[in-house]
């Protein structure tokens, strides 16, 4: 932060105004439509880059995945987020990296406190995507 109290990025000094305890706004969750990716790169950056900062969340459309794949995922999913926090605790997220489960550890820049949220993140590197998941028994 700067000393004037300002950051260096426009969308934390629009966080600093969201104040601590939020309240309730609709807000339409924009569908993002990647056909002709190639094509439209710089359009559709822009737009995922607006979803993500101005509303927070977003949803992929025509990105060529088949439906029993993002069923499997969400699945899976909802599987691994049923384990114990002593489960997932095996699988942090390490200091430099961004792969693995963090709960409440993200910090808010503008406010100082923790996200209320767990994530799991999974990185890719090269061609490879890291990914360190307990396995499945039997």
């Amino acid at each position: 932060m700067a000393a004037n109290g300002n950051y260096g990025l426009a969308e934390l000094n629009l966080e600093k105004t969201f104040g601590g305890i939020g309240g309730t706004k609709a807000r339409e969750v924009q569908r993002i439509d990647l056909s002709r990716f190639e094509a439209r790169k710089a359009e559709i950056a822009d737009q995922l880059w607006a979803a993500a900062s101005e509303i927070g969340f977003f949803q992929l459309v025509n990105h060529g995945i088949p439906q029993e794949q993002v069923d499997e995922a969400f699945t899976m999913t909802e599987r691994f987020f049923a384990l114990s926090h002593d489960t997932k605790g095996q699988y942090p997220q390490l200091k430099g990296t961004n792969s693995g489960w963090e709960y409440m550890s993200q910090v808010r820049p503008s406010t100082g406190t923790p996200d209320h949220k767990e994530s799991y993140q999974i990185t890719l590197c090269g061609a490879t995507i890291k990914v360190r998941i307990p396995r499945q028994s039997g």
